[in-house]
């Protein structure tokens, strides 16, 4: 039984010792947050569709579907 005291004593000396707040000298950078503004320009395509880029015909034997590539190029200013 004093075995088992002793024990738990020592244990509970332990634990306390071990969980008493130790002041924790940390270094902090701070940061200041600053907005980055960038501008937004607007993209502008100067490019007509070609005419009729896309056929649709419809018939009793289904529907049939052409179409045609178009090259688009995105220019940044």
């Amino acid at each position: 039984m004093k075995k088992l005291i002793s024990f738990l004593s020592l244990v509970v000396i332990v634990s306390v010792t071990a969980c008493s707040d130790q002041p924790a000298q940390k270094e902090v950078i701070v940061v200041p947050a600053t907005p980055v503004i960038v501008p937004v320009t607007p993209v502008i395509i100067e490019k007509d569709p070609p005419a009729k880029s896309t056929t649709i015909s419809v018939d009793k034997n289904g529907v049939k579907v052409e179409t045609k590539k178009i090259d688009v190029n995105v220019k940044k200013q």
